[in-house]
């Protein structure tokens, strides 16, 4: 099979299996569209944005609404299924804001723009870079986020 993969998501020996995604009409109770996929997120995700299309391209059916689970909580699929499809997302999203090891939550976080630099709850800054460098830096990395940092020593001392 195609979409097979070797996973070993149980836990157990890794095996070859691939996940069936569908795109049921709620209102209906009908399967409209089906696409096998590796069993990564990623590729579920895609097949869900293929299906609406090509649902939307042979039947001419588009959702006002669309339901699913976390693993379609992704900031980029939720911007595009609202600011390009025109669709409601039911989607519950990961919150990883608070935190349970001990560290300061995200929102607990505030950002000066005057200085480029976010300042922790105990009122040292996380910046860029903290040295400059002749060639300059990147603003942004690979990936396209800019990511800040803290000193060593400030978190170290830090309760």
């Amino acid at each position: 099979d195609p979409a097979a993969r070797l996973t070993g998501a149980n836990g157990d020996r890794p095996f070859f299996a691939y996940s069936t995604n569908y795109l049921v009409d709620l209102d209906h109770a009908i399967i409209v569209d089906v696409e096998a996929t590796a069993p990564i997120r990623q590729a579920e995700v895609g097949a869900v944005r293929d299906m609406l299309v090509r649902t939307q391209d042979r039947f001419d059916l588009h959702p006002w609404l669309l339901a699913a689970d976390t693993a379609y909580g992704a900031a980029e699929m939720l911007g595009w299924l609202v600011k390009e499809q025109g669709i409601e997302p039911h989607i519950p999203v990961f919150d990883k804001s608070e935190r349970k090891d001990g560290a300061f939550p995200a929102t607990e976080f505030t950002y000066d723009p005057d200085i480029d630099a976010y300042k922790c709850p105990g009122g040292k800054e996380l910046k860029p870079y903290w040295r400059n460098i002749s060639k300059g830096r990147p603003a942004f990395g690979k990936d396209g986020f800019k990511k800040y940092y803290a000193r060593k020593q400030d978190c170290a001392a830090c309760p």
